[in-house]
């Protein structure tokens, strides 16, 4: 069955926004019934089990789209879930025997279980997840994906807020993570089901584990490596900058990139599941162009909401943040350059998947985390926060278009479609910039946010009328993917 893609990345991603908006409105609750400290514990937890996330399964869950035939689909489906069982019985037996040994730290002690415990079911069910979500792609299940997305946000708010009134904060906010973890996981089940049976078939299942991870080997070889750099990077890049610029510089910064690069989830949810689809069955002409095309009409659409948060960010942060915040708008004009091409091209990940370039990919992210370390590291100690995030900010932007350029080059995809979107690009920010200068010399705030909505529409209707964007916006409408394999 075909399947047209604007409606699965339209419904997909209504029902990821639908889902953030239930986290948004859920904050004012949160702050009054959990306090900070206890929200960065939770945080942490989350972090580590994105580390684990990629430890256990090796990436081979990413490969579940590529195969045409279902048994080693189901060969590499057992394969991650033995992993994942493995790891996760070694995070509960480490968190069994530190508490009999009594060898944690009196201060680790209240949080030790919940978050060792905690640890252990979250590996083993996100990976049973993510196996599920590879098979929702591979059968072109997104809006699936979509309502599984949904409820994991709405469930994870409730489930939190119902088991602070039993049990401790920390373990509510974790229990509540690993319940809207099943549920999500449940929800993308059902289609999985048969695959399921064969993968645990016990004739001749470990042999088949073994001839599928060596087929795929080079994700564990490569996007291993590629995924702890890209999800360890901001993390470490924060703790250079603090300490050599101090826990300040550190809070705005943090505070900037997250609202910068806030849209970037969404979009990356929203298309990289289809993107997928599309680039593992597609000729490489096709898979091009409409990568092309795809990251044209994005930063068309972003361009001028980027440029006008850019303008604006001093006046932003300073009327919607208390005053001790004061100063955080510099860091948002520093990063919104790189977060508007990032949010345009996060999805291309994918096509290096799909064309077995994963070496390229990790060598590229790998080159950038090494780089963008030793930038932040030379500069915190000789000029202010503010002209290091500037400095990172031109080569993050540097290097998203160098990505963008090497997946077309890797992945063998026209240059010609390549050159047009820059071109293309480079005169929405140049026809961006001049418009929302002007409008921005308008005194009142109300009335500046008109303007720019103007001037968004001004820059759209330029880019349809003399840059072929009809014509771009109906080959993205009208592409197809395969739902099955």
């Amino acid at each position: 069955m075909m399947s047209s893609v604007a409606s699965r990345v339209a419904g997909l991603g209504a029902l990821t926004v639908a889902g953030q908006l239930v986290i948004i409105g859920s904050l004012p609750t949160y702050s009054k019934v959990f306090e900070p400290g206890t929200y960065g514990e939770y945080l942490i937890f989350v972090g580590a089990f994105t580390v684990i996330s990629v430890l256990a399964g090796l990436r081979y869950d990413s490969a579940l789209v590529l195969p045409r035939s279902e048994t080693l689909v189901a060969a590499l489906f057992g394969l991650v879930m033995l992993i994942a069982g493995t790891v996760a019985a070694a995070i509960a037996a480490a968190t069994l025997g530190a508490s009999l040994l009594q060898v944690t730290p009196p201060q680790w002690e209240p949080m030790a279980r919940p978050f060792g415990y905690g640890l252990a079911v979250a590996t083993a069910v996100g990976a049973l997840q993510r196996c599920l979500t590879g098979y929702c792609i591979r059968s072109g299940r997104f809006l699936l994906m979509g309502w599984a997305q949904f409820l994991f946000c709405l469930v994870t708010v409730i489930a939190q807020l119902s088991l602070v009134t039993v049990v401790r904060p920390l373990s509510a906010l974790i229990w509540g993570h690993v319940c809207a973890l099943g549920v999500q996981t449940l929800c993308l089940a059902r289609p999985a089901m048969r695959m399921a049976a064969i993968a645990w078939a016990p004739a001749q299942a470990l042999r088949a584990m073994k001839l599928a991870a060596q087929k795929y080997r080079r994700f564990p070889i490569y996007m291993v490596g590629y995924a702890l750099a890209s999800s360890a990077r901001d993390r470490l890049i924060q703790m250079v900058l603090g300490l050599g610029a101090g826990a300040a510089a550190v809070g705005r910064f943090g505070l900037a990139y997250r609202v910068a690069y806030a849209p970037n989830s969404l979009l990356y949810t929203a298309i990289s599941p289809v993107f997928y689809g599309i680039a593992s069955r597609g000729h490489k002409v096709a898979v091009g162009r409409f990568a092309a095309g795809l990251v044209e009409a994005t930063f068309v659409v972003l361009v001028v909401p980027y440029v006008a948060l850019a303008v604006d960010a001093p006046l932003l942060t300073d009327a919607v943040l208390s005053d001790k915040w004061r100063g955080t708008g510099p860091y948002l004009q520093a990063l919104a350059g790189p977060a508007l091409l990032l949010a345009a091209t996060c999805w291309l990940d994918r096509a290096f998947d799909s064309f077995r370039r994963q070496k390229v990919a990790f060598s590229l992210e790998g080159s950038f985390t090494v780089a963008a370390l030793v930038l932040v590291a030379g500069l915190a100690k000789l000029v202010d926060p503010v002209a290091v995030t500037w400095a990172y900010g031109i080569m993050a932007f540097s290097y998203y278009w160098i990505y963008f350029l090497v997946t077309f080059v890797a992945c063998g995809f026209e240059l010609a479609a390549f050159r047009r979107a820059c071109v293309t690009g480079l005169a929405a920010m140049i026809s961006a910039l001049a418009l929302v200068f002007l409008a921005h010399q308008l005194a009142e705030l109300v009335w500046r946010l008109s303007a720019y909505t103007l001037v968004m529409a001004a820059v759209i209707a330029l880019w349809t009328s003399l840059r072929g964007g009809q014509d771009t916006l109906r080959m993205l409408a009208q592409a197809r993917t395969h739902a099955g394999s």
